[in-house]
């Protein structure tokens, strides 16, 4: 068997029928496939499918999420996850091992591809750089220190799928990332879902294994540089950010000397660039707001409300995220994008958040959150049209007349400490509309407040059924599953995933049963 993520014993009886089946274990033990149409799942056994590239099924076929285990590109050892999106339109991502050196001078745990369609034919989007050979990297940098900062470059951690059901799964990154001696432990998930057009990348810091206050570190990721552009590496038509304000370029290519206009008030944190010829956009955008969840940093704020039309731009480490500024100096089709906070985000009790007014915020021991990784046509808007959506959610009012909806949750992925969240039902560690069953039914009931709820992906816990549910309506109509809704039973985790190819709006209400 080819070095796997996170390796488990295999007998010889199981390993001889794998390779009877033309398979390979992704994760061994530690993959859960309940996929029953995937060809691994046979016997039950934790198995990936390794189908050759152009079988998948005709666009517009909402076939289930594929996991194609150790994946060959160019020397890079991959996991790829085909999914398909909001449209039925086909999706991929290929991630890189984390567990040993890859070409690049890297230890992996990023994405080296991202492909989706664009008028009906793929567009592949490769890293391209020498030095950030892709997108999803972990960095954070010291304030003051011996070192300027860590990245995964040099940390060789693990990796796994945690679960693959028919339309959804989630792999899991984890490394020790070391700041100046400190030890960070560093956890990441990916979640791609049918229905659903970007994966989500949610993260948590975890410094407790040294005392509070020891280092102070920002974060940036996910962290990178994809050719979003189908690899033409062309100028950036433009870029901006969201915080409290919206900054967006005025000019076009961007170089330092662009105008730029900070005067739009803004709701959900994201970053964004983009080319004009080929169209196409790349962005973060987080899964909850800024007052929620505080993004950005260092001291660009008194600037915000203005416009600065004859330019020149802010002034490189001043940037609320970290985008291409860095190498605006030298070239203007930089394709860098990463995430941003103040220093304290990742060891200190408190650090302040971006604008310096007063509102204290804490990143030991835990610094965690969600963002989706967005790329599709600029002529579609997609990061602002997420970052819409984002803002709609909170605004929804979820109850139950059987089952009860979830008010608290874990504070991000690898913890066990529960939070309450903001939004009661929302999970926005997985972007999820949570709820418990009773004797695997629930019935719950949106109020959308007047805003378009658009697809919404729901988790159901202390589910013990074996398959999906017999039914599902929404108002009293019965809906057709693979077509109106997408269903994974994890049974190991007791719960079904459940992603509604709908848009719900007004007062609704969902059963399951």
């Amino acid at each position: 068997m080819p070095s796997g993520i996170n390796p488990a014993p295999v007998s010889a009886r199981r390993a001889v029928l794998l390779l009877s089946l033309g398979l390979a274990a992704c994760g061994s033990k530690e993959v859960r496939n309940d996929d029953p149409s995937d060809p691994g799942d046979t016997a039950g056994l934790d198995v990936c499918a390794t189908d050759l590239p152009g079988t998948d099924p005709a666009s517009g076929t909402c076939a289930p999420v594929r996991l194609q285990c150790d994946q060959d590109l160019g020397g890079f050892r991959t996991d790829r996850y085909v999914w398909r999106d909001h449209d039925c339109r086909l999706r991929s991502v290929s991630l890189v091992r984390n567990n040993a050196a890859d070409p690049a001078g890297w230890n992996g745990g990023y994405v080296r591809r991202y492909t989706y369609e664009v008028a009906g034919a793929p567009r592949i989007c490769d890293g391209q750089n020498p030095q950030v050979p892709g997108w999803g990297m972990v960095t954070s940098h010291l304030n003051n220190g011996q070192t300027w900062g860590a990245w995964t470059q040099d940390a060789r951690g693990t990796g796994r799928t945690v679960f693959k059901g028919a339309h959804h799964a989630l792999h899991e990154l984890k490394w020790p990332l070391s700041l100046d001696g400190n030890v960070v432990q560093v956890t990441v998930q990916y979640l791609f879902a049918t229905g659903r057009d970007h994966p989500l990348y949610a993260i948590t810091h975890d410094s407790s294994g040294f005392p509070a206050d020891r280092i102070q570190a920002d974060v940036r990721s996910p962290y990178g540089d994809l050719g979003f552009d189908g690899n033409a590496n062309a100028d950036i038509a433009g870029l901006g950010w969201g915080d409290r304000y919206r900054f967006v370029t005025l000019g076009s290519p961007v170089t330092m000397a662009t105008g730029w206009d900070y005067r739009e008030p803004n709701v959900v944190p994201y970053t964004r660039m983009w080319t004009a010829a080929p169209d196409a956009e790349m962005g973060a955008v987080q899964t909850q707001t800024w007052q929620q969840k505080p993004a950005g940093g260092y001291w660009l704020y008194p600037e915000w409300g203005t416009r600065h039309e004859a330019g020149p731009m802010p002034v490189d480490y001043n940037w609320a995220y970290q985008l291409n500024q860095y190498e605006l100096p030298f070239v203007t089709n930089s394709h860098r994008l990463a995430w941003g906070s103040n220093f304290g985000a990742v060891g200190m009790r408190q650090y302040p958040r971006l604008g310096d007014d007063g509102v204290m915020l804490s990143g030991y021991p835990y610094q965690s959150y969600s963002v989706f990784m967005v790329l599709g046509t600029h002529a579609a808007n997609p990061v602002l049209s997420l970052a819409s959506e984002v803002e709609a959610w909170q605004g929804v009012k979820l109850t139950a007349t059987e089952g009860t909806v979830r008010t608290r949750g874990p504070g991000g992925v690898g913890r066990t400490d529960e939070v309450t969240y903001d939004v009661a039902g929302y999970n926005p560690v997985h972007a999820t509309w949570e709820a418990n069953a009773a004797s695997n039914r629930v019935a719950l009931a949106f109020d959308t407040a007047g805003r378009t709820l658009v697809h919404p992906m729901l988790v159901v816990h202390d589910y013990t059924a074996t398959a999906a549910p017999g039914a599902v309506t929404l108002n009293g109509q019965k809906l057709t599953a693979d077509t109106d809704y997408f269903a994974s039973v994890d049974t190991e985790g007791k719960a079904l995933w459940l992603t509604l190819q709908r848009d719900l709006k007004g007062a609704v209400t969902l059963r399951v049963e």
